[in-house]
């Protein structure tokens, strides 16, 4: 695999270098943008805080968490609107839901229409019903995905290992989750591989529940799986310390989706989106309509252009399941 197909090098230039911004009119006071968030400050606002220092942009942002409940975000909505909020910014597929609603199914009553939305850290945009199409939402929303295509991601794997048995633990609450799944049973028949597919308990409310993950690593090395998915799935980057952690005691190697948990976890290797440039090219999207006063429908929904390879070479030390040196050429190799 060619270099170029996987590292991420200086992705969104042109969109990050200072530039000169037509506002027109300049506002009165700084552009208010309010982030809902699903778990809390990722790297992904870092990167969109820093756009706006660079380009000189006036923004307040006004930053609130869900912590997991995206049963708060009405009541975050209503104080947005009562804010005067000139944008909002939404993180996660459960949450740009709940304030945008799906495309065709939109109740003025209760999903934001009068207020742009820019979203970030959505898997499948279209697939989870937000937008009809990428080159143009046909409403009151844009902004960026950061999945790389299931293809790419199961030829990056091949690049450092061979497999005929693998595993996607994910929670069947999350629209971008279960969508990922179909997108992977669609490679595996075209490929020629087993999935395993292990949907995560719901409790009485519908939630996952998180202390059963380590039994669920537990059983699948009798079942024969030679490689744990993780895939783009709020629940499990917010228990990624367990998940794949667990993983590295059943000598399991993981393949992530998603930077979080190679950065800030035990997964073993992984070809993602950096959330920092994610961040940025969302914070793009949201200049063009603040300080250009574009329409959202008219900017389209993107990903990043290049993706970066990750390799845990702690995680291979332990497992003793080096990179070859075909991967060792391209990746960024972790401590």
């Amino acid at each position: 695999m060619k270099r170029r197909a996987f590292i991420e090098t200086a992705a969104l230039a042109g969109c990050i270098a200072p530039r000169a911004w037509a506002v027109t009119p300049a506002p009165a006071r700084p552009f208010r943008i309010y982030m809902i968030l699903f778990r809390g400050e990722t790297a992904v606002e870092k990167g969109f805080r820093n756009y706006f220092d660079v380009n000189r942009i006036p923004v307040e942002l006004i930053v609130r968490d869900v912590a997991l409940d995206v049963a708060k975000v009405p009541g975050l909505v209503a104080e947005a609107r009562a804010l005067k909020a000139d944008l909002i910014y939404t993180w996660g597929t459960p949450i740009t839901l709940a304030v945008a609603g799906k495309q065709g199914d939109v109740d003025p009553a209760k999903h934001v229409t009068d207020i742009p939305i820019v979203f970030t850290m959505v898997a499948s945009p279209v697939g989870s019903g937000l937008v009809k199409s990428l080159a143009s939402s046909g409403r009151n929303l844009t902004g960026a995905c950061h999945v790389v295509p299931a293809v790419q991601q199961l030829s990056a794997v091949r690049a450092y290992r061979r497999f005929d048995r693998l595993a996607i633990i994910y929670n069947p609450a999350e629209p971008n989750s279960v969508q990922n799944v179909k997108e992977l049973r669609a490679v595996a028949a075209q490929e020629h591989f087993q999935l395993i597919e292990r949907p995560v308990p719901l409790d009485a409310k519908g939630q996952p529940v998180a202390s059963a993950l380590p039994g669920m690593v537990e059983q699948l090395p009798s079942a024969g799986v030679q490689l744990l998915y993780i895939g783009p799935d709020s629940f499990l980057a917010a228990n990624r310390k367990v998940l794949t952690e667990a993983a590295l005691a059943h000598r399991l190697p993981t393949f992530s989706a998603t930077e979080v948990a190679l950065r800030d976890g035990k997964a073993l290797f992984g070809l993602v989106s950096g959330y920092e440039n994610v961040g940025r090219l969302t914070a793009h999207k949201a200049a063009q309509i603040l300080a250009q006063g574009r329409l959202p429908a008219s900017i389209p929904v993107e990903t990043l252009a290049r993706f970066s390879y990750l390799v845990n070479m702690s995680v291979a030390a332990e497992l003793d399941l080096y990179p070859p040196l075909k991967v060792i050429n391209y990746a960024e190799l972790l401590k």
